[in-house]
């Protein structure tokens, strides 16, 4: 199974109803909560308020595929994020998408740490074999930018 963990930091000059559409923009029908901040002093600058959080399946993922699509980035996501981002096990890939971006319904990997951080992500799946298929499925092979083969969402999680 596919569990999607999604969470942004919110600093004192940002306007949290804009970070939650952000957020929102990007991840189909997420329900996000508030979590108060805890970490140790700031390396510099000023610390994050709180931070939004949310959690689901698969289905989270239905906006950000078709967006990813819209913009034709399907290379660039795959490159620059799931080649990176994939843990040694390849159960989980971790990436951060710029809030600025997602706020106008745009998903971006930012060239460098953002000083107001980013969208961090996390999916996690029961085996290889399922992030493989959800490989396939958010970011197939393409030729010129275009999907060589596109899979249903249900591909992804069957066993």
């Amino acid at each position: 199974m596919i569990s999607v963990n999604i969470s942004a930091s919110v600093y004192p000059t940002e306007d949290p109803e804009k970070v939650i559409k952000a957020i929102s923009g990007l991840f189909t029908g997420v329900e996000l909560q508030k979590e108060n901040f805890s970490s140790p002093e700031p390396e510099k600058g000023i610390s994050p308020s709180f931070r939004i959080t949310g959690e689901g399946g698969l289905d989270l993922l239905f906006t950000l595929h078709g967006l990813i699509r819209r913009e034709q980035i399907i290379d660039s996501i795959r490159n620059k994020v799931f080649n990176k981002g994939l843990s040694s096990e390849g159960l989980s890939v971790s990436f951060l998408l710029n809030k600025q971006a997602a706020f106008v319904g745009i998903p971006s990997v930012p060239a460098e740490k953002e000083p107001l951080g980013s969208i961090e992500v996390t999916i996690r799946a029961d085996s290889s074999e399922e992030m493989e298929r959800l490989f396939e499925w958010l970011l197939p092979l393409t030729e010129e930018g275009v999907p060589v083969a596109e899979v249903e969402m249900d591909y992804v999680e069957r066993g």
